[in-house]
């Protein structure tokens, strides 16, 4: 039994968007309605942006991507192309799937053409996309437009108030305009923060941010080499939007909470402790490696910050660029799987389908068969219950003789559908390690999510010490491989 479903979503707040997730909802339904359709289940996405994010990070429509491939799905309803993506190339990548799967998408939003078809139809859908793109490149710039002129006249430019401030809304020119606001106990806790920090005398940063969290527990979650260097602590409101730093054109006195002497003398204390790595980079850069990257020396995982992956357990600072690492080990992957690979290709395809895809395409028609085998079953039932009116009177006596039989349908559809979405996932697997992975530049091509899942599906981990030699260890039968990053 195939199914019609509807996918929602939004990416700005509620109260400002017209297509709200019930409104979207509700207007599927009634599409489907007027088709004589029975909208089997909602993919909800809630908020969630389609510019920024891949396909494979939004869970809903990466779920229902799934399931059209497994075949699941007759039909999607969609209020307009811009939920699926605001951009052409993510899709096209939806629209390509739908057609293979042969499935059907309809949009229920007003003015919204339905989809075409053909060669012309490819061409006209692209067009839509690119327009999507363009409204939703239009929309970021006027957010980020708005919020630099707000930064520049001192303002909050929005997103989560920092530490210690908070938002208010306050009355101005019969408008309620949302404030950042700073009580005077809060402003005395920051002050005594940077006290805290000017007065005292410690070697590391670590060390400063364990005594502090001792001091108040509302300093728990402070880090010092965060907080301290924050210019609006002094009034001055800064941002950066898309590589560009902002500076507020003059500090706001609503906002200051220490004197320029005590904010000075703070960051010279901060700048002398060992582990505070002032010179930032702001580097826009997604590491790859952070859940399978650890220490050679105590075998710790590394974390990952500012660009850098860094072990803290380290007093001389072991740190190493997220993008220089990155790089290198999709380099080593390359080189390793590759010739791999070109030796062993058929044996790795003949050993890969035997192992993950035999078993599930066994498994599928063994299900298919106890499925079809359920549902003739709950249709002599429901025969049986048709033909013997007097001892089946009512609904309820109905429902109680058929429960077990529905129930079995219900559960072998699941099995079958659990199978399939799990043998197309396989499938997709392979075709990535195999067919995919070459040359390097296809594989830095691929978002960072497939980046990530490709990585780890060849390597264990990778350990790194303090004079940056790497050693990466292989899954499987892999032998490992010593690698020098200078």
């Amino acid at each position: 039994m195939k199914k019609t479903v509807i996918y929602v979503r939004r990416s700005l707040n509620e109260m400002k968007q017209k297509t709200s997730i019930p409104y979207q909802i509700n207007t599927c339904r009634d599409y489907a309605e007027k088709q004589g359709w029975i909208v089997h289940e909602v993919f909800n996405e809630g908020e969630k942006s389609a510019r920024s994010s891949e396909l494979e990070e939004r869970k809903e429509i990466w779920r229902l991507m799934k399931e059209v491939k497994s075949g699941f799905i007759e039909r999607i309803i969609v209020f307009k192309r811009d939920r699926i993506s605001r951009r052409a190339d993510q899709y096209m990548e939806f629209v390509e799937l739908l057609r293979a799967s042969k499935v059907t998408m309809y949009f229920a939003g007003d003015n919204e053409p339905q989809m075409f078809d053909g060669v012309v139809g490819d061409f006209i859908e692209l067009l839509f996309g690119a327009i999507s793109e363009h409204e939703g490149n239009n929309i970021t710039q006027r957010l980020i437009q708005s919020r630099i002129a707000k930064v520049r006249e001192g303002e909050w430019g929005g997103g989560r108030p920092p530490k210690f401030y908070h938002i208010e809304e306050i009355k101005t020119d019969d408008e309620m305009e949302k404030k950042l606001m700073l009580t005077m106990k809060n402003k005395e806790k920051i002050k005594e923060v940077y006290e805290f920090v000017a007065n005292g005398n410690y070697k590391t940063a670590k060390e400063a941010n364990i005594a502090l969290k001792r001091k108040r527990a509302s300093f728990k979650n402070i880090d010092l080499v965060e907080f301290i260097p924050k210019e609006l602590h002094k009034g001055w409101m800064t941002a950066t939007y898309e590589g560009i730093s902002i500076r507020s054109k003059a500090l706001n006195p609503r906002l200051k909470a220490v004197e320029e002497k005590l904010w000075d003398a703070a960051n010279e204390k901060l700048k002398k402790m060992e582990d505070a790595f002032f010179e930032k980079e702001v580097i826009t850069v997604n590491p790859k490696i952070e859940k399978i990257l650890y220490c050679s020396h105590c075998k710790n995982q590394l974390g990952a910050k500012q660009g850098y992956y860094f072990c803290p357990n380290h007093k001389s600072g072991l740190r190493i660029s997220v993008e220089l690492l990155d790089n290198q080990i999709i380099k080593s992957v390359h080189s390793r799987i590759g010739s791999h690979v070109a030796k062993n290709k058929a044996e790795i395809i003949d050993y890969i389908t035997e192992k993950l895809i035999t078993p599930l395409e066994v498994a599928c028609t063994e299900n298919e068969k106890a499925l079809e085998k359920a549902q003739d079953m709950l249709q002599e039932m429901t025969s049986v219950c048709i033909a013997n009116p007097l001892k089946y009177k009512s609904a309820e006596g109905k429902r109680k003789f058929l429960k077990p039989y529905v129930d079995d349908y219900k559960e072998s559809f699941q099995k079958l559908k659990l199978t399939k979405m799990k043998l197309e996932e396989n499938r997709e697997r392979i075709s990535l390690s195999l067919k995919k992975m070459l040359p390097v530049p296809t594989i830095q091509s691929l978002s960072n999510y497939k980046q990530k899942e490709l990585l780890r599906f060849y390597i264990e981990r990778v350990e790194v010490d303090t004079d940056f030699r790497v050693k990466i260890i292989y899954r499987t039968d892999m032998r490992m491989k010593r690698e020098e990053i200078n």
